[in-house]
């Protein structure tokens, strides 16, 4: 069982602080910040370095580097979240260099070797034993991180780590030895739920055994939609599926199995329609209530600001803004910007968290209704989740706050959300046809919902493909990338690879950030099923109390509790995947997550 629900808000919290983000700033006034504001962090940073072994103290290292955190990420996002999002050109470029400038300053900061001496004086000291939970936590984190930059390394030693940074996969594997890690993916690894190497072998060599037999009736389906258009074409049928007839087949079974007409469909998802739904199940659903601020100051006139408090003591816990449509310079897809961390202030105080969504769903006209495609939907829906993680997390330190929790468990509150938008009963609180107001029919509704399971056995056995080339690559010293792909696609997807081409030469992810974790997109979305089925599902979908107690588990302690705690408190036991494995069709006896 759960435990009890209750009181989110703590009645012993401490005053709130309001948003201090502007976007009134002109592209002078962003280049003169950001020099301002790199020049007052130092002037931090220096001090907590020049301290004698016996002079640092929680208050002036922990905390004063906590405290300028504060303020630096909120002034940082305040002068570089413009690029994304301003109307005016050379601000836009004013912020972009901001962002540069301010990212070199955030390197220098990181590789201060003086700073990293005195936080490692300071957990010497008797008085760190006495810390509270996630001040210890936040220590212990800063300590890792400087670790991870080789500041404990002998000064020589740190100067063939920047020739290491300048490389990839070959120096990235010296760069971990150097470290104490037996292989890059063990380095990255080390800070996300997973742990290590091993873990991740583990878990895709299982899914992927259970996985298989859907993917073989999946193939059996597309090899006989081959046959059958062979034949009535008078081609030779050489029964095998190639690379380049997958992405042809799997089409053609959406649209004979899973037929939807995706044009009709969107007629019932006006964007306004969509917007009051979506907002009223996520206040139901997290004890939220959202208030627009009709006067606020934003960066365009497209763009919304709401207030949001929790309904139980009318505390105000966050702000959010809504950038929904395209616009010329606008950043091009859609996703969550945490602009304010909350978190406690110097004083004590709490500052409230601020975020925006930014999308680019079609604009309305004086013709025309925005209307949403149902994968838009489901786009905004999870988007929207993340807004959520930010506002509810509770967390004392900015480097906990919202969404800043292990890598690999980032998109699971976000990706269970999603589930919303294939249920029935959220579904029509979310649609009304454009013209008519009237529901969406039973039967199309019944198509969309099965369509989900469309194609679920290959198209997962390929991430597994993928996220096994990524992890090869840096598990294994020169691993051949072509030949590691090639035998993985006959492996695990029963499709061979392309011959002559170099899949993984195209694949951006490897020096795009994901490098090792590419297995995360599974591995949230196992624990992501999990929390629907075991609690949602079971209680009930619009059920406040499971709900309440989402928030408070999983939204509101951000990153100051390890993932894994945070999972067994909500879900009463130890994660499984049978969920996972439920969703794509297939019925399994019960297995656990594999563990670090």
């Amino acid at each position: 069982m759960a435990p009890p629900t209750g009181n989110v808000v703590d009645s012993q919290a401490p005053r709130l602080v309001a948003s201090q983000l502007r976007w009134d700033l002109t592209a002078e006034q962003i280049e003169a910040m950001a020099a301002e504001l790199t020049e007052s962090t130092k002037l931090v940073y220096d001090r907590v370095g020049a301290q004698e072994r016996g002079e640092v103290s929680y208050e002036n290292t922990l905390k004063a580097l906590a405290d300028v955190e504060v303020e630096y990420t909120v002034r940082r996002n305040m002068l570089d979240f413009p690029q994304h999002v301003s109307p005016c050109k050379a601000i836009r470029a004013a912020s972009t260099e901001a962002d540069k400038k301010l990212s070199e300053f955030d390197v220098e900061m990181s590789m201060r070797q003086d700073v990293y001496q005195r936080i490692v004086w300071l957990q010497e000291k008797a008085e760190s034993a006495a810390l509270k939970p996630e001040a210890k936590r936040y220590l212990e984190r800063l300590i890792k991180l400087g670790k991870r930059n080789g500041l404990h390394l002998p000064e020589e030693t740190q100067e063939e780590n920047c020739l290491i940074l300048k490389e990839l996969v070959d120096l990235r594997a010296q760069k971990a030895n150097l470290l104490g890690f037996s292989t890059h993916a063990d380095f990255v690894l080390e800070m996300n739920m997973a742990k290590s190497s091993r873990t991740v072998a583990t878990f895709l060599d299982e899914l992927a055994q259970k996985l298989k037999p859907l993917g073989e009736k999946e193939r059996a389906v597309i090899l006989d939609l081959k046959r059958k258009e062979c034949e009535k074409r008078g081609l030779d049928f050489d029964n095998r599926i190639n690379a380049w007839d997958m992405r042809y087949y799997m089409n053609q079974v959406e649209e004979t199995k899973y037929s939807v007409d995706q044009n009709l469909l969107k007629e019932y998802f006006p964007m306004q329609v969509v917007t009051t739904g979506l907002l009223a199940i996520y206040q139901e659903l997290l004890g939220l209530t959202f208030h627009l601020e009709e006067k606020a100051q934003v960066w365009h006139e497209d763009v919304q600001l709401y207030t949001v408090k929790d309904t139980a003591s009318g505390e105000t816990i966050g702000k959010f803004y809504l950038d929904l449509y395209p616009r010329e310079g606008k950043y091009g897809h859609a996703a969550c910007f945490g602009l304010q961390p909350g978190c406690l202030l110097p004083d004590a105080t709490r500052q409230i968290s601020v975020a925006a969504m930014v999308a680019n769903f079609t604009k309305p006209t004086p013709d025309a209704p925005s209307l949403l495609q149902h994968d838009e939907v489901e786009t905004y829906f999870h988007e929207f989740g993340h807004v959520m993680h930010q506002l509810c997390s509770q967390a004392e330190f900015a480097m906990f706050s919202g969404t800043h929790v292990e890598r690999d468990f980032v998109e699971a509150p976000s990706q269970m959300l999603e589930n919303w938008v294939w249920e029935k009963e959220p579904l029509l609180r979310m649609s009304r046809h454009y013209r008519t107001g009237s529901a969406i029919p039973d039967e199309l509704l019944d198509k969309l919902i099965r369509s989900r399971q469309a194609n679920t056995g290959l198209f997962n056995l390929r991430q597994i493909v993928l996220a096994k080339v990524d992890q090869a690559l840096h598990t294994q010293t020169k691993a051949d990338p072509v030949e590691v792909f090639a035998r993985l696609c006959e492996e695990v997807l029963g499709v061979p690879a392309t011959p002559g081409t170099n899949m993984p030469a195209t694949f951006g992810h490897l020096a795009g950030g994901y490098d090792a974790q590419y297995y995360g997109y599974l591995w949230s979305e196992v624990y992501s099923m999990d929390m629907f089925h075991t609690r949602f599902k079971q209680e009930g979908i619009m059920n406040c109390k499971v709900g309440m107690d989402y928030r408070r588990c999983i939204l509101r302690p951000g990153g100051s509790v390890d993932a894994s705690d945070m999972l067994r408190r909500f879900l009463g036991r130890e994660p499984k995947q049978d969920a996972f494995l439920a969703s794509k069709g297939l019925k399994v006896e019960s297995s656990s997550v594999p563990s670090a």
